[in-house]
């Protein structure tokens, strides 16, 4: 009999499904024992909300925007929000910016960008449904005559998050840490 290769063992076990063991429940004092369920814990939650709902998506973000959302985003959360993470609070800017109409996103946006790069690309999982909102917001502006890219568009709704954020937090956001905790908790 040949050896099967690592590729046919893995089709086969793709092809099985997966193991379920046949387990019967003992019967203790009490009637039928059953094994204890195993914990959820956070990165199986995170894993299940991310396969296939999230997409990723690059952000070109100046240093003043990435600390400025930062903060914003640690003003947000001590003024009561619920984005935990800050990935949850570039969607929930975006989605913000996306249900405005193309008329009031023209009103704020900037009138120029920088002449030279100042700034780099941030990727964020974003969830698949904002994406979707974003992209038939930047066609409606498009048809409004605006002609904004992806980053350029996700730029201006961080902005108008900050300015929410700053306007909320009495004029003044707190200096972010070098480095942002993976998820808040209160």
């Amino acid at each position: 009999m040949a050896r099967r290769s690592l590729r046919d063992r893995n089709r086969a076990a793709i092809a099985a499904g997966p193991e379920v063991p046949d387990i019967e429940p003992s019967a203790g004092p009490r009637g039928p024992v059953h094994a204890p369920a195993k914990p959820v814990t956070r990165t199986a939650r995170q894993s299940r909300t991310a396969s296939g709902s999230t997409a990723r998506l690059g952000i070109y973000l100046t240093r003043d925007q990435f600390l400025g959302a930062k903060a914003a985003y640690l003003a947000d959360w001590t003024n009561g929000g619920d984005a935990d993470t800050f990935a949850r609070w570039i969607a929930a800017a975006l989605d913000t910016h996306a249900a405005r109409t193309p008329e009031q996103r023209a009103a704020t946006a900037p009138k120029g960008r920088a002449d030279r790069r100042t700034g780099s690309t941030r990727s964020f999982a974003i969830p698949t449904t904002t994406v979707a909102r974003m992209r038939t917001a930047i066609t409606a502006d498009q048809h409004a005559g605006r002609w904004p890219t992806d980053s350029a568009w996700c730029g201006d709704a961080i902005d108008r998050a900050v300015e929410t954020a700053r306007a909320i937090n009495g004029g003044a956001l707190p200096t972010p840490p070098a480095r942002l905790p993976n998820r808040l908790v209160r």
